[in-house]
């Protein structure tokens, strides 16, 4: 599988329904467009003709399925995530399509860092949350039928840590399960 194909995967996770491509989550501060989130992204090069549309159409829903349409706007979506998460992870050293997917999916949810870190403590090697050679090594190295169960595993476990440690976030919780275990 490679960035395309991945990519591709994601927006079918993530957005099939094009009237919930731009959203306010409850929990969050500021605006989520394809999933690139306003306060942790704000210098993303699409906030402008995102805040154009909302002005244009008066409505988050209208504005959304406008923006979903954009073919030029959803090219931004995916270089920014092939830059942001895909080559900050260094995915397209991984030997398996699989795993890169698993990873892409996961760190685009989590950010890259915390992914890693995931990724690192299953693989049994230094947690630092940077994807060097020996995370790497170790990672192609690692059975693939294996790392598709046991990175899901690692997955929810994240998770629930996250909504134990933030009992609000437990709203997220089966749509973070399922995506973990789609892939």
């Amino acid at each position: 599988m490679n960035y395309t194909q991945a990519f591709n995967l994601l927006m079918s996770l993530e957005f099939s329904r094009p009237e919930k491509a731009l959203h306010k989550n409850p929990t969050e501060n500021g605006l989520t467009f394809m999933g690139i989130y306003e306060s942790a992204h704000p210098n993303w090069q699409g906030w402008e003709q995102v805040r154009a549309a909302i002005n244009a159409y008066g409505d988050l829903k209208k504005a959304s399925i406008a923006l979903y349409n954009d073919d030029a706007l959803i090219e931004k979506v995916k270089i920014f995530y092939k830059k942001e998460f895909w080559d900050k992870m260094r995915l397209d050293e991984v030997d398996s399509g699989l795993k890169a997917c698993e990873l892409f999916v996961f760190g685009v949810n989590v950010d890259t860092v915390p992914a890693v870190r995931v990724l690192q403590r299953l693989l049994g090697v230094v947690v630092d949350g940077i994807m060097g050679a020996q995370t790497l090594k170790a990672l192609n190295n690692y059975d693939e039928r294996a790392f598709d169960s046991d990175f899901d595993r690692a997955e929810i476990a994240y998770y629930r840590n996250l909504i134990r440690k933030n009992p609000r976030l437990g709203v997220y919780e089966q749509g973070w399960e399922n995506r973990a275990r789609k892939i």
